[in-house]
């Protein structure tokens, strides 16, 4: 059973008066909203054959000033991915051409990446249909 968050708001005022229902409210709003957006994405991202987090870290390359280049640490910050996470996910973006790894001084954690044509191109491409579907779940507000 799935129920609205206004019948869940309605059972904590009722059986839990201490904790803030509109504060709930909220968070379940922004929740479930979010929810459905990543999936959305996630669906318009099929035709590209990317994954959400593949999406994200391109497109926070494309987003800075070419050539496209950040650090691990900063993609880590732009993407919300661990250390682990992003070294698994450069590697099959590198072996499919999407990214780069420029020669660079020190070990694998502060070679930069960089954004390559091909990963450039994709990106471009996807992000209309990851925002049409966006804009389709916005617009239901």
């Amino acid at each position: 059973m799935t129920d609205s968050i206004e019948e869940i708001v309605e059972r904590m005022r009722r059986n839990w008066p201490d904790v803030s229902a509109d504060q709930t409210r909220e968070v379940m709003s922004l929740t479930r909203r979010t929810r459905l957006l990543q999936e959305a994405a996630q669906t318009a991202l099929k035709a590209f054959s990317l994954t959400r987090s593949e999406f994200e870290l391109l497109a926070a390359l494309r987003s800075h000033d070419p050539p496209h280049i950040l650090t691990p640490t900063d993609l880590y910050d732009a993407i919300l991915m661990s250390s682990g996470g992003l070294t698994k996910l450069l590697k099959g973006m590198e072996a499919r051409g999407l990214v780069s790894r420029p020669a660079g001084e020190g070990d694998g954690r502060s070679k930069p990446i960089q954004l390559t044509h091909a990963g450039c191109d994709l990106v471009e491409k996807a992000m209309p249909a990851v925002q049409k579907a966006e804009a389709l779940l916005l617009a239901k507000r």
